[in-house]
């Protein structure tokens, strides 16, 4: 008796052992095949960089209001720069796939943007703002269609 308890247990074990070796798989199998999420952050500097052209399109069409009239030209060039900072951030981060690496780089990117914008334009407070909440709905929309 005790000898047919002891195969019940033991069957059982080895039935559990296996299921659950089976599900860890799987779900390391989806781990591992499952689409990198870091694809998305190329797209969102897109925008970023659009946001940019369209603020110096803005200016030079005057429909933006600079703090002072004059530093116009220094606005420009300060935004021109940021294009380029962001350029050289999407290229040397195109092959890594590290969400946090990204987050922090962009983070920072867009921290000097903001700046930059609050230095420079007498509604600064609010292009900022809008800009954020645009970014943060853009970024919402590439993650849910990725």
């Amino acid at each position: 008796m005790i000898g047919i308890y002891l195969l019940i247990t033991a069957l059982s074990f080895l039935f559990l052992y296996f299921a659950v070796k089976k599900i860890t798989s799987n779900i390391d199998e989806r781990v591992l095949f499952e689409p990198i999420k870091a694809d998305i952050y190329p797209k969102f500097c897109d925008l970023i960089d659009e946001k940019i052209r369209e603020f110096k399109d803005r200016v030079q069409n005057q429909n933006l209001i600079l703090k002072i009239q004059e530093k116009q030209d220094e606005f420009l060039e300060k935004l021109g720069d940021l294009s380029r900072e962001l350029t050289f951030i999407q290229t040397m981060n195109l092959s890594n796939k590290s969400d946090d690496i990204w987050q922090n780089e962009l983070f920072n990117f867009l921290k000097k943007l903001e700046n930059v914008l609050l230095e420079f334009l007498k509604n600064g407070e609010e292009e900022a703002e809008n800009l954020r909440d645009f970014l943060m709905n853009e970024f919402e929309k590439l993650k849910v269609n990725n």
